[in-house]
């Protein structure tokens, strides 16, 4: 057996100048982790404060990856991959490519020896083979595994010290320059993104990480352009209108899209985050946003089938000031138009974000202005995002909802993975013609091992205090979340039926919304990644009985997707390792009060890194007269004719400006 040494072996020049680099950038001698950078511990805002603005940023399962790459890459490296937990926004894992790479006797030197040479010693390493059937140490009490090729140091992964590794190791994969990573390694996957800093699910943002954020894809998940704050994207629901307007970006700064939740739609998750944008000077930055839709929807009414066609594009341009790294300015304006749909047929301007943050004493975050923010970590049904009306569309690639006027102040314990949000609201439209309704939030939000939880107040003039607390983990391979808000009014009118007709509810009490989730994903072959998703809403206010869709429908109190008191969602995502980065997902979402159904089927791909496609189709099942093949009964009310919705299918394509 051979005899490890304590001293490092002689290096021919060019590998003893990758050492020393190496090892003024390293520091896991003292402990899991890179250049202070330590999985588990590591704020995404201290990780774009010591490595900068990375290259390629995307969403893989909700966590967040940024690659370095080129002249970008940290001395010493072919450039480095950190993988951020949407839902804490801490690092999860951390990939280093050396060059030149250092040898095995300087490793061992410098990290430990095999555990089978000096049993008892740590730090020591285990061998182990990688699914290409090459080389791997992992040094478990570290932490660090060491993956080699040809013989040769190819890469170092980073994760918590003391986490047993896999039966079979997966070999990181570094992207070429100008070309996206298509086959990341897997790491488990949060049900929304959140905030860089935040360590519950929320879309809250924090100042100095990279902004933008990403459709969940999944809504989630689901554009992106740098804001404060993002929601996670999704995917749709029941089908919208025939006049629907074209489904917006998700908001900056995600967490997040959501989405793809999960792979829900990866299509849009595995888009590079950031936006593409011109500098103008370092003080400002310019970007945006290209969003074109192409619909066929199909109904079926007075003895015909009549078919819609649309042509929704969306465009959202984005400025962003910074003139120091404590002042930043931010505004995002959106235009919608449809040359075939008379409500979009004069191009409509909106704003979607305007806001100024500054940081006081280091430590308290300062946002003012209109914000993106999200909170839950459900993938459809948000119980306690409560400073936001539910996204009826949740399957949608964008969420079209523009974001909230607020004062935002954030203080984050990073020792104790903690944050702490106060937020004071102003709503126009919900106070009377000569002043605004007042309101605000607290929220807490820590990180205890891989649970995070989250517990929420909100209060507004007018409506009683909403109660919140959110949840989520992991169990083994399972990914868990669940959300539960006490409520004591609501924001429709609750009615009921009597002998004499249907007379409005006085609300009492206090009563219950939860949801709730499980996510796992598969490997097959290598090649392709499964992902199966789940999640259950209970609505305690929601009706059983059919007949008050029609009543709703009449006096403007119906709440797509929150009518009914029980709804399931049911999920399978597949992903094929390529550059083009396809994915095949279908959706099926059920009221189980009415036994009503709607599926939607969806294909996406990347042809290029700035530009995505999403194929789709939906329709609904069930019976007649459900909440997702909805017919009026003209016993109940009087309400305009509507025709039964077959289908609706069609295309997206998003480009990056």
């Amino acid at each position: 057996m051979r005899r490890s040494v304590d001293i490092m072996m002689p290096l021919p020049s060019p590998a003893r100048l990758a050492l020393v680099l190496w090892l003024a950038w390293s520091s896991v001698a003292a402990g899991a982790g890179w250049n202070d950078l330590q999985p588990g511990v590591t704020s995404a805002r201290i990780l774009y404060r010591e490595l900068g603005r990375p290259d390629l940023e995307a969403q893989e399962d909700q966590d967040h990856v940024v690659t370095y790459l080129g002249a970008s890459a940290p001395p010493g490296t072919r450039g480095v991959r950190a993988v951020l937990t949407s839902r804490t926004g801490r690092l999860l894992r951390l990939e280093v490519f050396p060059r030149p790479a250092p040898t095995r006797e300087a490793l061992e030197a410098e990290l430990g020896p095999s555990c089978a040479a000096q049993r008892g010693r740590k730090p020591c390493y285990g061998v182990q083979a990688t699914a290409g059937n090459q080389l791997a140490f992992h040094y478990a009490s570290l932490g660090v595994t060491v993956f080699f090729a040809q013989g040769q140091v190819q890469a170092m992964t980073y994760l918590p010290p003391n986490l047993s590794a896999p039966r079979v190791l997966e070999a990181p994969v570094l992207p070429e320059p100008g070309a996206e990573a298509a086959a990341a390694p897997e790491v488990a996957a949060p049900p929304a993104p959140a905030p860089a800093t935040a360590p519950a699910s929320t879309s809250t943002g924090e100042p100095d990480v990279a902004t933008a954020s990403v459709d969940e894809l999944m809504r989630p998940a689901e554009i992106s352009t740098p804001g404060e704050d993002s929601a996670p994207a999704a995917s749709p629901v029941a089908p919208p209108p025939a006049s629907a307007a074209p489904v917006p970006p998700a908001s900056p700064e995600a967490a997040t899209p959501p989405d793809a939740e999960a792979l829900g739609n990866a299509v849009v998750e595995d888009v590079p985050r950031e936006p593409v944008a011109a500098k103008v000077q370092d003080l400002l930055t310019l970007g945006g946003m290209y969003y074109q839709r192409g619909e066929l929807s199909g109904a079926r009414g007075g003895g015909q089938t009549q078919l819609k066609p649309l042509f929704p594009a969306l465009v959202d341009v984005y400025l962003d000031v910074k003139p120091s790294e404590s002042l930043r300015g931010f505004v995002t304006g959106r235009l919608l138009y449809d040359p075939l749909d008379s409500t979009l047929s004069e191009p409509h301007v909106l704003l979607d974000q305007l806001w100024f943050r500054f940081v006081l004493a280091d430590t308290v975050f300062v946002t003012a202005g209109r914000q993106q923010i999200k909170w839950g970590s459900s993938r459809v049904w948000n119980t306690t995002d409560f400073l936001r009306q539910p996204n009826l569309l949740p399957l949608d690639a964008f969420d079209l909802r523009t974001g909230v006027d607020m004062l935002k102040v954030n203080i984050p314990w990073e020792s104790l993975a903690a944050n702490l949000w106060l937020i004071a609201t102003a709503d126009l439209e919900g106070g009377t013609p000569d002043r605004a309704r007042y309101g605000g939030a607290v929220r807490a939000e820590v990180a205890l091992g891989a649970t995070e939880i989250a517990a929420t107040a909100a209060f507004d003039e007018g409506r009683r205090p909403r109660y919140g607390l959110d949840w989520s983990g992991g169990v083994g391979p399972l990914d868990l979340n669940a959300e539960v808000a006490l409520l004591r009014d609501d924001a429709v009118r609750r009615w009921e039926r009597t002998a004499d007709g249907f007379q409005e509810q006085t609300q009492r009490g206090t009563w219950v919304q939860a949801s709730g989730g499980v996510m796992t994903q598969v490997r097959i072959a290598d090649i392709y990644r499964m992902v199966l998703r789940a999640e259950g809403f209970f609505n305690q206010h929601g009706y059983e009985d059919r007949a008050f869709l029609t009543w709703l429908r009449s006096t403007g109190d119906f709440q797509p997707l929150y009518f009914g008191r029980f709804y399931g969602m049911g999920q399978v995502s597949l992903a094929r390792r390529s550059v083009f980065a396809p994915v095949l997902t279908l959706t099926t979402l059920a009221n189980v009060s009415d036994a009503s159904l709607f599926s939607r089927l969806d294909f996406g791909f990347t042809p290029r890194r700035d530009v995505s496609v999403q194929l789709f189709v939906e329709t609904p099942l069930g019976p007649r007269g459900g909440e997702f093949r909805f017919e009026p009964d003209t016993g109940v009310a009087d309400v305009p004719a509507t025709a039964l919705g077959l289908f609706r299918a069609g295309f997206n394509i998003r480009m990056r400006m």
